[in-house]
């Protein structure tokens, strides 16, 4: 009971005072049987209490008001006010290790300060790179009251500074016990040390494991996948008591190269390329102290003006959706730029400021948006990488040498015999695989049951055991059909020729092709099929 009321014996001695022989209270005495039934009475009163979804650790945190509580551990600041731990609204803040806390007052100066020193790297988009990165940053401050959390790659090859910005966030975030920071961690001791919290996490040298789908790396990007729209963490213990924790922590990852990734791991992804420093460019500052007052300036500055926060947001995804960007990319970079906007602006961002900036990024996220694709798209770029199992002239050649021979393309490989498609068509069968029409009015026709054919092509791929008929149907211009494959007869999805990612790409002789999925102009298109 002492271990229960933190000791305070002196408080039950006067709520559940021990009497003497007397009748006189005993003082620093409590009456143990009295405390012990109001205690059972308390709790058969207040009912079952799960802790799922209703703990809350250190970090900031949204209400369902639309406020922002920050919890500092040993207290918590609500509506500008601190509290000591406990119950507050519909979730428990229990006390913890203090963290690093806001300052008494915010300004823009601070921000604008950071800005300037994250100019001292030389990105690869050093007219957007510095934005971003600030953004990121107070993403990481306030992660817990985040609808969205943006996962972040640094990456740059030797001496570019990743180590250095390291130590910055480490500095900006009031060090060790305001970001869980390590270069070689994994996923459970992750989730250990997080616990309830929404502290963010900075890891350095994550690089590409052996084996992509099972190393470690793969299992810290799950983890950041499940942080990055916020969920509760359930697993299984040896004890069978299982555990349970939070995942709102905003990650930020670097290292000289990315392990391979699936696309939805890609789109949750903002890339920050760092190229090598000139000799003669000043070194970032480095200052801690200096650091960790920018640092609470922002972090105060960034709770005062949490009131605009969802106004702000919808702003920027406004102007990112009128530039045609939507989905994770509004969520990435909406989120990142009114962040960073907010750190250095009380006022509302104008219709000019957020032109410009959609300007500036518009020919950025059209690249990224090329590299991320989708599953769909992934899954036939597999497919035509593929070498089918029919030797010509020595030579095994991949699916879509096949195809673009059996619709009579342009430059499809001469070994294969020319003079007659339909004996491509026909190997092609074998594979549950088949070409309708010629040129570019042709398309790929894909069984959806797992003939032994394709199962032998996607073996070991996610879309193995007939998977595949899932992503092929998502692909643009896709229709439901039945045909035969070698006498045996399957439902298939027709596949348009123009939405199979590289195949109609014929190089003329200076190396140049043309994008899949962009129209032809009529005068165009005999040179390029």
């Amino acid at each position: 009971m002492l271990h229960i009321f933190g000791g305070r014996a002196g408080v039950l001695a006067s709520r559940f005072p021990q009497y003497d022989k007397d009748g006189l209270p005993r003082p620093g005495k409590f009456d143990q049987l009295k405390l012990s039934e109001a205690m059972i009475q308390a709790t058969t009163d207040r009912g079952v209490w799960s802790p799922v979804g209703k703990v809350r650790g250190a970090g900031a945190w949204g209400t369902d008001d639309g406020k922002l509580i920050y919890h500092a551990g040993d207290e918590v600041l609500i509506d500008g006010k601190w509290h000591p731990p406990g119950v507050h609204g519909a979730h428990v803040y229990p006390a913890a290790d203090p963290i690093p806390r806001p300052a008494t007052t915010g300004s823009a100066e601070a921000a604008e300060d950071l800005l300037k020193d994250l100019g001292s790297w030389n990105w690869s988009r050093p007219d957007v790179d510095p934005m971003l990165t600030l953004g990121v940053i107070c993403a990481q401050m306030i992660g817990g009251a985040l609808e969205w959390r943006p996962v972040t790659w640094v990456t740059g090859d030797q001496a570019t500074g990743k180590s250095t910005l390291q130590r910055l966030l480490r500095h900006v975030h009031g060090g060790s016990s305001g970001l869980l920071q390590a270069s070689d961690a994994t996923e459970a001791g992750i989730r250990s040390v997080i616990g309830y919290a929404s502290l963010p996490v900075a890891l350095d040298e994550l690089e590409p494991d052996e084996d992509p789908k099972k190393g470690k790396a793969a299992a810290i990007i799950r983890l950041a996948r499940i942080a990055a729209s916020g969920d509760q963490i359930l697993r299984g213990s040896t004890d069978q008591k299982g555990y349970q924790g939070n995942a709102y922590s905003c990650f930020l990852f670097s290292s000289i190269l990315v392990p391979p990734l699936p696309p939805q791991d890609r789109s949750r992804l903002i890339l920050l390329d760092l190229n090598r420093l000139d000799r003669d460019a000043p070194k970032p500052k480095d200052d801690p102290r200096r650091l960790k007052r920018i640092g609470a300036t922002i972090r105060r500055a960034l709770i005062e003006r949490w009131p605009s926060w969802h106004d702000r947001l919808g702003r920027w995804r406004a102007a990112l959706a009128e530039h045609g960007h939507t989905g994770r990319q509004a969520d990435n970079y909406g989120t990142v730029l009114a962040l960073a906007d907010m750190a250095l602006h009380e006022a509302m961002p104008d219709t000019a400021m957020l032109g410009s900036w959609c300007a500036k990024l518009d020919l950025h996220l059209r690249n990224e948006s090329v590299d991320v694709g989708s599953n769909a798209e992934d899954m036939l770029v597999h497919l035509m990488s593929q070498p089918l199992d029919v030797w010509r002239r020595g030579m095994k050649h991949n699916v879509a040498s096949w195809i673009a021979m059996a619709a009579e393309l342009d430059k499809a490989p001469t070994e294969i015999d020319t003079a007659n498609p339909h004996n491509a068509n026909t190997y092609l069968a074998q594979f549950g695989l088949r070409v309708k029409g010629k040129k570019l009015n042709a398309s790929l026709v894909i069984a959806t049951k797992p003939l032994n054919g394709l199962r032998g092509l996607f073996e070991g791929t996610p879309w193995a055991e007939g998977v595949w008929s899932q992503a092929a149907r998502r692909v643009q211009g896709a229709e439901a059909t039945k045909t035969c494959f070698a006498r045996v007869s399957s439902r298939a999805h027709e596949i348009p020729f123009r939405s199979i990612p590289g195949l109609l790409n014929a190089m003329d002789d200076t190396g140049r092709g043309h994008a899949p999925g962009v129209p032809i102009p009529p005068d165009e298109e005999e040179q390029y099929f």
